[in-house]
């Protein structure tokens, strides 16, 4: 019978995964009735109604495979357990500990209702392709953030690569020793700050283009807006 700690951080960890499911598949359909601008996620197919199951597919199966360690632990089974103990897999990651509990903490209390609250203010606005909104939203949380939802979406991704996709975790179960030697020779972060790095400038890189389009939109009431309103972080 597990302890009611490894039993919580189980089912924690299953809910932050279909929570980010939630947060990161598109509210509403790509809409061919207003000309979207310029996108580059669009043209890198990114926006499309099936990524969100293809993204979340491989952290899905590494999620449940990481709860249901956290489940049996400290008794896990060899079936379970696979290379990790000759990699070294990092027990941190399958109780609770600042490993789980912070990344924990950040998905399940910022990220994920980030994301859920500008889908609900923005409503029909809210397409994953670049689309020119009927109106500014400048009030609720956006009058603290111009992109709550890109935060939620930076938070999301940042705390998946340093929780659930580090090299010492469940990977280290699936990966042959030789093969496990190779890729940590830079660390067991690297591939985590890779994968933050890439994903945080995508961010960037579509909040630019989204910006342009507001401005080109809204002209001044976007650009008093923008002047008085920071980006991502209220106060900052």
């Amino acid at each position: 019978m597990p302890s009611f700690a490894q039993a919580s951080l189980a089912a924690a960890t299953l809910a932050a995964t279909a929570g980010t499911y939630a947060a990161v598949s598109p509210p509403n359909p790509n809409t061919k009735l207003v000309p979207a601008s310029k996108d580059s996620l669009t043209s890198l197919n990114l926006t499309g109604r099936h990524v969100a199951k293809v993204a979340m597919s491989p952290i899905a199966i590494i999620a449940l495979h990481t709860a249901s360690l956290a489940y049996v632990y400290p008794n896990m089974p060899p079936s379970l357990l696979g290379h990790g103990p000759q990699n070294g897999l990092d027990v941190n990651l399958l109780r609770w500990s600042p490993d789980t509990a912070i990344p924990l903490a950040l998905v399940l209390c910022a990220g994920i209702p980030l994301r859920l609250y500008a889908y609900r203010s923005l409503g029909k606005n809210f397409t994953f392709q670049l689309t020119k909104p009927e109106r500014l939203i400048t009030t609720g949380l956006h009058g603290y953030v111009q992109h709550p939802s890109y935060t939620g979406a930076a938070i999301l991704g940042c705390s998946a690569a340093f929780w659930l996709l580090r090299l010492d975790g469940v990977l280290s179960c699936w990966l042959p020793p030789w093969l496990y030697s190779k890729l940590t020779c830079m660390g067991v972060f690297a591939n985590a700050f890779m994968l933050s790095g890439l994903h945080c400038w995508l961010i960037w890189k579509r909040v630019r283009e989204e910006e342009k389009m507001l401005k080109a939109t809204f002209g001044a009431e976007w650009e008093r807006w923008h002047a008085a309103t920071p980006r991502f972080l209220p106060f900052l």
